[in-house]
């Protein structure tokens, strides 16, 4: 799995995983059961994205249930509302969007291959 995010007013999961091949397959899941809803998609990759994706996922040490724990550690009580695993100038991170207790959202970044948190901030509406 190389990305989640919430669609539909929360009530699904936008998620995207790569395949052995470099393939990379969109999915939607309830968020209420986890039952897949409709059909895998198949993105339209070329053979650069692909390399470029399977790049990514072989440079992660970190999968995505160790940096969901990490995320929920660097902001408590927030849900997670988008992450996603991506190169962040030649860096391998774990990035997302976090929604806390009072509506506010954390951008947090978790290097993919050590696990430490690279950046967590939170938005302001100054």
């Amino acid at each position: 799995m190389i990305s989640l995010e919430t669609e539909n007013n929360e009530t699904q999961w936008e998620v995207q995983v790569v395949t052995s091949d470099g393939t990379e397959h969109e999915v939607s899941i309830s968020a209420e059961d986890g039952s897949v809803i409709g059909s895998p998609t198949e993105e339209s990759d070329d053979a650069q994205d692909k390399k470029k994706h399977q790049k990514r996922v072989d440079a992660a040490t970190v999968d995505f249930k160790e940096a969901a724990a990490k995320f929920r550690d660097a902001v408590p009580e927030a849900r997670i509302a988008e992450l996603g695993l991506d190169d962040e100038h030649g860096t391998t991170v774990w990035e997302g969007d976090l929604i806390d207790g009072d509506g506010a959202k954390h951008e947090v970044q978790i290097d993919a291959r050590s696990g430490d948190v690279i950046t967590n901030s939170k938005d302001s509406d100054d």
